[in-house]
C-alpha cells in the first residue's frame, strides 16, 4: 500500500494530521454549503455561535458580492480560492487523486491571482505559497502567466538583501520556469557566496544549489539538491509554516522545483511519500478539464497587465467604500457609534 500523503511533518498550529485534515474539510466544506458559516451565525463581538433558523449559502453570498460588484469583491475572490486550495488537499489526502488535484489546484491558483489587490504581490512570502497552486497545477495558462508577467509580479531589479531576500528568492523561482538559466545562475551564486546571509534564510541553500544545476542541465547535480530536503530533519524545517493546506504532508520545495526541472524536460527520478513522483510529472490535463466555474474568472485576460484587472476592481470597492460613507453621513452620531462598534 503506498504511503504516499500519510506522513506527517509537523504544524506551525500544533494540529496533529487528523486535524489538519479536518482544517482542510471545514473550508472545502464552503464549496458544497456545508460550511460552519452556512449552519451558525457567529457574533464575534459577543462571542456567540447561534444556529441559524435557515441554512445560507456562504459560497453564493460571495458570488452575488462578486457579480453584482458590491462590497469587496476582491476579497471574495481570496475566500472562493482557500476553499479550493483545501479542496486540491483534500484530492490527495482522501482520494490520492492527481487529476482532481491538478484541476482544483488549477482554479484555486487563478482565484488567488483575480484576488490580488496590488501587482507586486511576491515582494514578501514565499515561492511555495505563491506558485504552488499554479504551477503544480501543470495548467498552461497560469504557468504561462507568471512568465509573462513575472517582472510585474516581483522584478529581477531588486536587489539581493542578506536580512530580507525573500524578493530576491521569489524572483529566481520565476526565472528558473522562464527557463532564464545565465541570469538565475548569476543570481544564485550570489546568494551562495554571501558569508553574511542570514541564519533564518540559510536553509534556501539547497534552493539555490538546485538552480545552478538546473542552469548548467546537470541531473545530478539537480538531485542532489533536493535529496537534502527530503532528510527528514531538513524537509521539516524547510517547509515548517509555509503553506498551510500542504506543508503538513509534503515537501514543497522538492515538489515545486522538481516539477519546474519536469517543464523543463527533465525527470530527475525522485519519488518520496513527502515529494510522489506522480504530483511531480508534468502532465496538463486536457484544455476543456480546465475549465473556470464561475462567469467572473473567464473575464479575466492573461495577456493584459495584472494592473488592468487590479484597478478595475479596485475603483468599485473604492465606489463601495464611498457609497457606504455617505450613507452613513446621513445618521445619527447614535447610529454611526453602533455601526462602528459592531459592523465590520
Amino acid at each position: 500500500m503506498s504511503k504516499n500523503y500519510t506522513v506527517y511533518l509537523g504544524s506551525s498550529a500544533a494540529r496533529n494530521y487528523e486535524e489538519c485534515i479536518e482544517h482542510c474539510q471545514y473550508y472545502a466544506n464552503y464549496l458544497y454549503n456545508k460550511g460552519s458559516l452556512d449552519f451558525y451565525d457567529v457574533d464575534l463581538y459577543k462571542g456567540t455561535r447561534t444556529l441559524r433558523d435557515k441554512p445560507i449559502s456562504t459560497l453564493e453570498e460571495e458570488l452575488k458580492c462578486i457579480n453584482e460588484k458590491k462590497e469587496n469583491p476582491l476579497g471574495c475572490m481570496r475566500s472562493i480560492s482557500v476553499y479550493y486550495a483545501a479542496q486540491s488537499s483534500l484530492d490527495l489526502l482522501l482520494n490520492a487523486d492527481v487529476k482532481a488535484f491538478r484541476k482544483h489546484a488549477d482554479i484555486a491558483g487563478k482565484l488567488k491571482i483575480l484576488s490580488k489587490n496590488e501587482d507586486i504581490w511576491a515582494y514578501t512570502g514565499i515561492d511555495v505559497n505563491h506558485f504552488f497552486l499554479s504551477i503544480m497545477s501543470d495548467s498552461h495558462d497560469l504557468i504561462r502567466f507568471l512568465i509573462q508577467h513575472r517582472d510585474e509580479i516581483v522584478s529581477v531589479k531588486a536587489r539581493y538583501a542578506s536580512d530580507d531576500p525573500r524578493p530576491y528568492f521569489n524572483a529566481n523561482t520565476l526565472l528558473a520556469l522562464s527557463g532564464e538559466w545565465e541570469l538565475l545562475k548569476s543570481r544564485s551564486q550570489v546568494y551562495l557566496q554571501d558569508e553574511y546571509k542570514s541564519r533564518h534564510y540559510r536553509i534556501r541553500i539547497p534552493d539555490h544549489e538546485f538552480y545552478v544545476a538546473l542552469c548548467d542541465k546537470n541531473v545530478e547535480g539537480m538531485k542532489v539538491a533536493l535529496n537534502k530536503l527530503l532528510e527528514p530533519k531538513l524537509a521539516k524545517r524547510a517547509i515548517y509554516d509555509t503553506n498551510v493546506w500542504f506543508d503538513f504532508y509534503l515537501q514543497l520545495q522538492v515538489l515545486l522545483y522538481a516539477k519546474i526541472a519536469s517543464i523543463h524536460g527533465f525527470d530527475l527520478g525522485i519519488d518520496s511519500p513527502i515529494a510522489p513522483k506522480e504530483l511531480i510529472e508534468y502532465k496538463p490535463l486536457e484544455p476543456q478539464e480546465y475549465a473556470d466555474p464561475y462567469d467572473f474568472m473567464k473575464e479575466f485576460d492573461y495577456d493584459q497587465p495584472i494592473m488592468n484587472w487590479i484597478n478595475y476592481w479596485n475603483a468599485i470597492i473604492e465606489e463601495n467604500r464611498s457609497k457606504e460613507k455617505k450613507k452613513r453621513k446621513g445618521l445619527s452620531w447614535f447610529d454611526r457609534l453602533v455601526l462602528k462598534l459592531f459592523v465590520k
